[in-house]
């Protein structure tokens, strides 16, 4: 089977569940597992977002909608030449990877029409119902419900070790930083798996803008600054724009020393590695429970 992912999600699942070697291309964002770089990409976004502040990212993405225009380009030629089998999509965010319009207004081009599985889980039991569907349509149903078990296990592991806690720290997780951003579909659920709370995201709906003045009310005891897309060091290079804003020295986490930068891969593809994220952010909301984080996974940005 050839297989085409537009989007990293799927490209790590169809790892997870012994489907990578078939993948024979991809989307600009796709970079786990390593091996996946090397396959030629399909899918590249219209925004330079390494060229453009936060603000700038944000901007951008906002004219191509008032101008009804994609966020992606899709290289139809390629994807002829490729000749796959199978089109893994998604329905969830048209920022973050290819419409599902648009992927199908590519299908229609081509001589003979692939199948297409859209994996759009917007929360973790959506996950597991995504897993099995995407192990249907590679021919991998036993490798799907592997991974379910083991990522169900794990997740209960981590329920019963936080129960150990009776504190429950109130979390941001910042998505942007211009404008401001709480994190939201799963990431909400993530948060209160690992032993946190979060007041500003709703689970299974978009992240949500919040001011700057509610922020400020309701004081984050943890800030995990994870701007979707962007890597550690960007995040650390950005990180002023939260820091110079009036009051941020009086914030409960500022004052504790508990902000943190953190890797985003973890949290914003929902495949196998949010258990590391969940792992992550236990280890961060509770530091006397769980050994702290390897070095690359956060980085204190207060002291």
């Amino acid at each position: 089977m050839r297989i085409c992912s537009f989007f990293p999600t799927a490209t790590e699942l169809l790892d997870a569940i012994g489907a990578g070697r078939q993948i024979v291309g991809r989307s600009q964002h796709c970079s786990y597992p390593p091996g996946v770089v090397s396959r030629p990409i399909i899918v590249r976004s219209r925004i330079a977002s390494g060229q453009l502040s936060s603000r700038g990212i944000d901007q951008a993405v906002k004219a191509l909608r008032r101008r009804g225009e994609h966020h992606y380009r899709i290289d139809v030629s390629l994807l002829r030449r490729l000749k796959p089998d199978l089109v893994v999509t998604q329905e969830l965010c048209n920022v973050c990877a290819a419409s599902h319009p648009e992927v199908m207004e590519a299908i229609r081009q081509l001589p003979s029409r692939p199948r297409v599985a859209s994996v759009s889980a917007g929360r973790i039991d959506e996950l597991f119902q995504s897993i099995v569907a995407l192990g249907r349509a590679t021919g991998r149903s036993r490798q799907a419900a592997t991974l379910n078990a083991r990522m169900r296990r794990e997740i209960g592991v981590m329920q019963r070790l936080v129960r150990r806690s009776s504190a429950r720290p109130r979390v941001w997780c910042v998505e942007w930083l211009d404008p401001l951003m709480a994190a939201g579909h799963w990431v909400p659920e993530m948060v209160a798996i690992a032993g946190g709370s979060d007041g500003l995201g709703k689970p299974g709906q978009n992240s949500p803008k919040v001011t700057w003045d509610a922020i400020r009310r309701y004081d984050p005891e943890v800030v995990l600054v994870m701007p979707c897309s962007f890597s550690i060091t960007r995040t650390v290079r950005e990180f002023p724009l939260l820091a110079q804003r009036s009051g941020w020295t009086r914030l409960s986490a500022v004052k504790a020393g508990r902000v943190f930068a953190v890797q985003g891969a973890f949290f914003h593809h929902l495949g196998p590695r949010l258990i590391s994220g969940i792992q992550l952010m236990a280890s961060l909301f509770h530091p006397a429970l769980f050994p702290a984080p390897a070095s690359h996974d956060a980085v204190a940005l207060v002291r």
